[in-house]
Order: C-alpha cells, then sequence, then structure tokens
C-alpha cells in the first residue's frame, strides 16, 4: 500500500511539474508575441503576473528523491527564477550552449549542492555581425555595424582567444530581449 501511494504522488508531482512547465511556456511566448508588437493581440498584464504568481506558489519547485527542480529565463548572466532568487549560469556552460537572454533552462539542485543546468527552450535568435571592442570597464563588448552594443561573455572571449577589433558573428534574441550576446564564431584581424 505504501509503495502505491508513493507511486500515485511521484505521479502528482510529475503532472504539476508538467502543468508548471505549460505555463510557463505560454507565458513567455505570450510576452514575446507582444514584444515583437502583438498584432490585434490585447494581454491584460495584471492577469499574466497574477498567473505567473499563482503558478509560482502552487507549483515553484518539483522535489524528485531530494532534487529540486526549478525552470525559469536566462538573463544573460543568471537563471532568474523570481524577484529574490538569481542561480548564476556557469560562462563555460553558457559559452559552449550559446544561450542568449529568453533561453529557458532547467535547473536541477542536487542534494549534495551541485547545480545542473540544461537548455530546454531557445529563444528566437538572429545572426549579426559585430567587431570585438572593450567597454569602460575593461569587459569584451560586440559593436554590430549598426552601433549596438552587445555585452559577451567573457570565458567566451577567451576561449575563441579574442583581441579587440576582431570581427565576430553573435547570436543575440531576434525580438530584442536583453543586451547581451552568444559568440557563434570570432574571425581574427589580420596584421
Amino acid at each position: 500500500m505504501a509503495k502505491q501511494k508513493s507511486t500515485t504522488l511521484n505521479s502528482v508531482v510529475q503532472l504539476l511539474s508538467n502543468v508548471e512547465t505549460d505555463l510557463k511556456r505560454a507565458k513567455l511566448i505570450i510576452e514575446q508575441i507582444v514584444a515583437a508588437g502583438g498584432g490585434d493581440i490585447e494581454v491584460d498584464s495584471s492577469k499574466i503576473a497574477d498567473l505567473e504568481s499563482a503558478a509560482s506558489k502552487l507549483w515553484a519547485t518539483t522535489t524528485e528523491w531530494d532534487i529540486t527542480v526549478v525552470e525559469w529565463v536566462y538573463d544573460g548572466y543568471f537563471m532568474i527564477w523570481s524577484d529574490t532568487k538569481k542561480y548564476p549560469v556557469p560562462m563555460n556552460y553558457s559559452s559552449k550552449t550559446k544561450l542568449i537572454p529568453g533561453d529557458v533552462l532547467k535547473l536541477r539542485l542536487m542534494p549534495d549542492g551541485k547545480l545542473i543546468y540544461k537548455l530546454i527552450w531557445q529563444a528566437n535568435r538572429t545572426y549579426v555581425r559585430a567587431t570585438l571592442s572593450k567597454s569602460d570597464e575593461n569587459k569584451y563588448t560586440a559593436i554590430t555595424d549598426d552601433g549596438e552594443i552587445y555585452f559577451l561573455n567573457q570565458a567566451a572571449v577567451t576561449y575563441f582567444k579574442g583581441t579587440t577589433g576582431d570581427e565576430l558573428s553573435i547570436i543575440i534574441n531576434a525580438d530584442g530581449v536583453g543586451n547581451f550576446a552568444a559568440i557563434e564564431a570570432l574571425i581574427p584581424k589580420v596584421g
């Protein structure tokens, strides 16, 4: 009897996790439609906020055998889970995976403290040519031909052995979300 209750409980937890994921994905799609001009769609942002709040209270995390699973949006540096929770995404992972703002990640918080990230949904992407530059804070940035400035993953620049003036192919959010870009390729300057 105890085994049957455990199986039923696990099934309910999985069902709630699936509902949470579907609600978050629907919300992201609505936000992208609105950000892109929305067409003839009118969205009451307070209802979206209410839905998000209710979903986060009811299904904010799923526990599977002492593993907490969280899904939320990447902002360029962190996986933002709520107003008070930000999980740092390792630079090597974000560089290798070519994460951009708007990507949805799944994070498994293991009992031993290990954090395991996985990209589960990609934001709309576009590829742009840019030039590698440095900010006043001595951080690498990408400047597009039309003057837009995007922050870069410093680990990716180091991996590609980039220097100021190199030509880049960068990946940005096609819907204009965030000012962070992933490096697709780097073409060293000649001379």
